[in-house]
């Protein structure tokens, strides 16, 4: 059973008693810049599992990408990480990821700071194509983040950008703001690359080789400072793609041995047996996945439609 999470004020102001490198007293890190989103919007789009508050190992935080939480991740990573005895959370944006990564970010700061209050316990980012960016933004921009956060996981996510985004914005003149964004040299991601990863979190980075969106691989993929795994590293020529690489069972292994050991995944644990074994444990695949699958196609039209721009966002002013 999954559970709304609700503000928590309170309870983050007691951070210091149950996150190390969070004291209420004059020692606090600057909490960086002020939410602009409404809390009730910021709290409405945050789901988790019931067992957050008596996690007994660090929650996950999902952020998806052009997408719901319930359309990247109800049918996988939301079954098998609870069946793990993980507790999750999940994001799910108003604009389903089209819009400004920025503002995405502000959702992650809110949930970072709400699951950890609730847990007691630091947090593990993970997600899905640009569902890492918005993490990651949110970790270097506001400074009490990193202290809050144990690691980040990341599946086919454009840290430098990919051409297909590059390609399509610059021959229609219009895309959605997030497409902007993830285009191969945008501001966006030239900002984020200016500054060193922030310390603290370890970082691993899942692709494939054979991602047709995210391109080129490795190098739209690999995040300088952190382990990073093509599945194809794992079990040569592996027939994964960008959507299916969230049902994959190696890249759920990688994600695994991130998850059960301190630091990033490590190749070396990696077992090459898991070659014979095509999809992750509790994948559902029903009717209710379907239709889930049916509204995500729906979807993708009006936003190109809808909330195309002419231009890339301009940077908010504490990221220039």
């Amino acid at each position: 059973m999954r559970i709304r999470s609700l503000v928590m004020a309170s309870a983050i102001a007691v951070l210091s008693t149950v996150v190390p490198g969070t004291a209420s007293d004059g020692g606090n890190p600057d909490p960086g810049p002020v939410l602009t989103v409404e809390p009730a919007a910021l709290d409405h789009a945050l789901t988790c599992t019931t067992d957050l508050h008596d996690a007994t190992r660090d929650p996950v935080l999902l952020a998806p990408a052009f997408a719901t939480d319930q359309q990247s991740f109800g049918w996988n990573y939301l079954q098998s990480l609870p069946a793990a005895g993980i507790p999750v959370c999940s994001l799910s944006l108003p604009d389903e990821g089209y819009g400004d990564l920025q503002i995405a970010a502000q959702y992650v700061v809110h949930a970072v700071r709400t699951m950890a209050a609730d847990s007691g316990r630091q947090v593990v980012m993970m997600g899905h194509q640009h569902g890492p960016l918005d993490e990651l933004w949110a970790l270097t921009f506001w400074p009490d983040l990193p202290a809050l956060v144990s690691d980040v996981i990341s599946l086919a996510t454009p840290y430098n950008g990919t051409d297909s985004a590059r390609s399509g914005c610059d021959d229609s003149q219009e895309c959605p703001p997030a497409n902007w964004q993830i285009a191969t040299g945008s501001t966006f991601l030239t900002s984020l690359a200016a500054r060193p990863l922030p310390d603290g979190p370890s970082y691993t980075s899942i692709h494939t080789k054979f991602d047709q969106l995210i391109y080129p691989q490795p190098h739209a993929s690999n995040l300088a400072g952190a382990a990073n795994f093509a599945v194809q590293d794992v079990c040569p020529l592996r027939p994964v793609e960008h959507f299916t690489i969230l049902g994959d069972n190696v890249a759920y292994n990688i994600v695994l041995d991130a998850l059960d050991h301190e630091g990033p995944a490590v190749r070396e644990r990696i077992s090459n047996n898991l070659c014979f074994t095509a999809t992750m444990p509790n994948l559902r695949y029903d009717a209710r996945a379907a239709i889930t699958g049916l509204k995500y196609l729906a979807q993708v039209p009006r936003h190109l439609i809808e909330d195309s721009v002419t231009a890339e966002p301009e940077l908010a002013s504490y990221a220039r």
